[in-house]
């Protein structure tokens, strides 16, 4: 298990991010996902013990189902390189859905991060987590507040429609999704035994966040929230 040969790889294959380059070297590629393989077992139980509610979701799953694959779908993706140069992983029963909530792990070259948050699919799924915020936002502004990572995502420049920017909860509202993350300096990726306390210090920080927005994510939208989303629309 390499931290090194990861980040070398991604950063010859940034450098050198075309199809010929990549099957010539698909042996180095081989040894570095088998390397980011090897850390994914060793965060699924660093997860599984500082997040156990999680954790009968993951310990039984095959890690190589999270993995992200590193080329890049050509249909979605114009004008840009065939690959994408990190080893990526969504930690959740589910990679392709946004429920239920697990974690993100990235591994590159000075862009290294871990994290979790609420990605909706829709303008309907998103209002309806908004209305859920703005109805709890003392509950939820508590959590925040305890959790020593900020609470990012893309906000919207202006309130959402049906929405005031005089409500308690405005600037929450803005955003576009919710996501708490912790990026790793490349100097700190040095041996899987730091990086597994690592992983529990920041899913023990992150995982009331998590199960506040899973619990937003399960709620089902009143006849009034109903009403108002059919107007949004």
């Amino acid at each position: 298990m390499d931290f090194e040969r990861m980040l070398k790889y991604c950063a010859e294959l940034e450098a050198h991010n075309e199809r010929p380059w990549f099957h010539e070297n698909h042996k180095q590629y081989e040894s570095a996902r088998k390397d980011y393989l090897d850390l994914l077992e060793v965060v699924r139980f660093a997860i599984a013990e500082s997040a156990p509610k999680l954790a009968d979701d993951i310990l039984y799953g095959q890690a190589k189902d999270w993995m992200y694959r590193i080329a890049r779908d050509m249909r979605y993706h114009h004008n840009q390189p065939p690959y994408n140069p990190a080893f990526r992983a969504y930690i959740s029963p589910d990679r392709k859905s946004w429920l239920p909530i697990g974690y993100f792990l990235r591994i590159a070259p000075g862009s290294s991060c871990f994290g979790t948050g609420l990605w909706c699919e829709s303008t309907a799924d998103t209002n309806r987590i908004r209305d859920y915020i703005r109805e709890n936002f003392w509950e939820f502004d508590a959590i925040l507040r305890e959790c020593p990572i900020p609470l990012s995502g893309e906000q919207l420049k202006t309130m959402p429609r049906g929405y005031d920017a005089a409500d308690p909860a405005a600037e929450l509202l803005r955003y576009k999704y919710w996501e708490v993350i912790t990026y790793i300096p490349d100097s700190e990726l040095t041996t899987f035994a730091e990086f597994d306390q690592f992983i529990r210090r920041a899913t023990t920080q992150m995982e009331p966040v998590r199960l506040w927005l899973l619990q937003a994510a399960r709620s089902k939208p009143s006849q009034k929230q109903i009403y108002q989303t059919f107007y949004r629309l």
